[in-house]
C-alpha cells in the first residue's frame, strides 16, 4: 500500500493535512516503511491536454477507423491509450502473473505527459503509418 499526502512543513511540523498524515502513520503500525519527501511536481498543462484531446485522440480515432473499420468514441480511445502507454503493473506474488492498471492522465507531470504523447506518436507511425504533428508544429496543407 502506498499513501501520498500533500502537506507543507514549517518549523518542523506538518502544516496542512496533519490529521491525515497521522492517520496514515497509524495505518502502518508495526510495519517497516520507506518514507520519501519530495516537492510536488507540475501536473500536465492545459495546452498538453488540449493537444492530446484536440489532436492525438482524433488522429488515433481516424487511424482506427481507416485501418480497422471501427468507430471509437473519445472515451474508448482514451481508455485504450492509457492501457497501452500510461499504466502501472501489479504482480501476483504467488503466480507471477502481471496485470496492467491504467493510470489517470490527470496525475501525469508535464514530463510524463510528453513521454505519453511521444509513445502515442510512435504507435501511430508503427501501426498505421500515420504522422502526428508535434505540439505547436506549423503544418501546411497542400490543396
Amino acid at each position: 500500500m502506498q499513501v501520498q499526502i500533500i502537506t507543507s512543513i514549517q518549523n518542523g511540523l506538518f502544516k496542512r493535512n496533519r490529521n491525515l498524515v497521522l492517520s496514515a502513520i497509524k495505518s502502518f503500525e508495526g510495519k517497516e516503511v520507506v518514507i520519501t519527501f519530495d516537492k510536488p511536481k507540475k501536473k500536465r498543462s492545459n495546452s498538453q491536454n488540449a493537444y492530446y484531446f484536440g489532436c492525438l485522440i482524433p488522429i488515433v480515432q481516424n487511424a482506427i477507423n481507416t485501418e480497422w473499420g471501427e468507430i471509437w468514441s473519445v472515451e474508448k480511445t482514451h481508455d485504450f491509450l492509457k492501457m497501452q502507454f500510461n499504466f502501472t503493473e501489479k504482480v501476483n506474488e504467488e503466480t507471477g502473473e502481471i496485470i496492467k492498471l491504467p493510470k489517470s492522465t490527470t496525475e501525469n507531470t508535464t514530463t510524463a505527459q510528453e513521454e505519453y504523447h511521444t509513445q502515442i506518436r510512435e504507435f501511430l507511425k508503427e501501426w498505421f503509418g500515420v504522422y502526428a504533428p508535434l505540439p505547436n508544429e506549423d503544418l501546411t496543407l497542400k490543396l
